[in-house]
């Protein structure tokens, strides 16, 4: 009860998205809007989304990279393939979970499930880091430019976080037996790639290069549409942007996207249609660049029910 109770929670929680992309419509206006979209051509478009599928190719050769170091066989076309429907399944499942679904094509080359886990979530770890660097970038930078962030002008916000904070770790250090029984195996996993340094450095190196193509298409589009915005602070403000992405309140990045991007061009004085129109390009170039990974997921199904059966 409690599990279909949360899942109900966020499936409604997704439409707070939606009804600000609306509201955000509404106020700007469909025609104002349209009319900035047009700025773009076809051909822009196309290179946009090769721009794309790169990026989505150098991921596949890191997730090869790491799967490699756990011991996983992936060949190179396998994870190219694999990847490329992942990528269409997280984006058309709950909290990006059909990723994980990536499991279920290579379930025969791997050690245990739990070393499948834990090449995943390693493949994500690189994600996130790389996506929490660019974000500490992109703070300094607008702070340093537009002083955004201001102190307060009393403390009691950071004395009852600072309270929390200990208190979690109080309960964590209480319970820290059963969390050890449970962690453990679990760790033994994470821990048992051959990755190292040189390894590491690569992985992390095609995923910046990955990242910059994928958060840069914001800034090729907006040259394409004419738009005289300083570049670098797009191209940082859009990692913040991502992040944000990540909260369980969108479907694919709706309503919060455009958001964000109005609040980026409103610092450089720059119209609120036009970073709405920025926003709707990216969503079709998003949508476009999945139809590899559902061409290959039409031709190689799976049943995503059978991820509970993953343990």
């Amino acid at each position: 009860m409690t599990k279909k109770y949360l899942l109900n929670i966020g499936f409604w929680l997704k439409f707070i998205g939606i009804i600000l992309f609306f509201y955000l419509i509404y106020k700007v206006g469909w025609e104002e809007t349209f009319e900035s979209i047009k700025k773009i051509s076809i051909i822009h478009i196309i290179i946009a989304v090769f721009i794309l599928w790169l990026a989505f190719y150098l991921k596949s050769i890191r997730w090869k990279i790491i799967s490699n170091s756990y011991g996983i066989p992936l060949v190179h076309y396998k994870a190219f393939k694999v990847f490329f429907i992942g990528l269409f399944l997280a984006n058309i499942t709950p909290g990006r979970l059909g990723d994980f679904g990536r499991l279920l094509y290579i379930k025969d080359e791997l050690p245990t499930q739990k070393i499948g886990w834990s090449s995943l979530i390693m493949d994500r770890l690189f994600d996130l880091i790389s996506l929490l660097f660019f974000s500490l970038l992109a703070l300094f930078y607008y702070q340093f430019n537009f002083d955004i962030l201001k102190l307060p002008n009393n403390y009691k916000g950071l004395v009852f976080l600072f309270i929390g904070v200990i208190s979690f770790f109080l309960f964590i250090y209480g319970f820290r037996g059963k969390f050890n029984r449970i962690i453990k195996p679990w760790r033994r996993a994470f821990n048992s790639h051959n990755l190292g340094w040189s390894k590491s450095i690569l992985s992390f190196v095609i995923t910046c290069l990955s990242m910059i193509m994928i958060y840069g298409i914001f800034n090729y589009v907006a040259w394409a549409m004419d738009i005289e915005i300083d570049h670098l602070g797009l191209f940082l403000g859009t990692f913040v942007l991502g992040i944000l992405t990540l909260l369980p309140v969108t479907v694919l990045g709706i309503g919060v996207r455009e958001t964000s991007l109005i609040f980026i061009f409103q610092l450089y004085d720059l119209s609120a249609e036009d970073a709405i129109a920025l926003s709707l390009i990216i969503f079709i170039l998003q949508l476009i660049s999945f139809i590899p990974g559902a061409i290959l997921f039409y031709l190689s199904p799976i049943r995503l029910k059978d991820l509970r059966q993953m343990k």
